[in-house]
C-alpha cells in the first residue's frame, strides 16, 4: 500500500467516524425529553414475571403496577375436595 493510499484510507475512516458521531449527536438531541419519570407514570401494560411471580410494568418500563383486583371467590379458588375416606363405615 502506498503512502497516498494509506492517507486516503485514513481520511475515509476519519470522515466516516465524523459523520457517524454527528448523526448520533443529532438523534440524541432531537429525542424528546420524557414528560414523566417511570415512578410517576401510569402503567399501560404489565406482565407477570415467571421468575418472581409478580407483575412488572413493560409500557412504560418501570412504572408502578396497581395490585390485581381480588377474585370474588378467592378463598375456594383452586382448592381440591378432600379424598373420600377409604375405611369401611359398617
Amino acid at each position: 500500500m502506498t503512502f497516498s493510499e494509506r492517507l486516503l484510507t485514513i481520511g475515509a475512516l476519519a470522515l466516516a467516524f465524523a459523520v457517524t458521531a454527528n448523526v448520533s449527536a443529532t438523534e440524541s438531541a432531537a429525542a424528546p425529553a420524557p414528560d414523566k419519570s417511570p415512578a410517576h407514570a401510569v402503567c399501560e401494560q404489565a406482565v407477570v414475571s415467571p421468575v418472581s411471580g409478580f407483575a412488572e410494568c413493560v409500557k412504560p418500563r418501570g412504572a408502578p403496577v396497581a395490585p390485581a383486583p381480588k377474585r370474588p371467590d378467592a378463598s375456594s379458588a383452586g382448592s381440591i375436595a378432600p379424598a373420600p375416606d377409604p375405611s369401611p363405615t359398617h
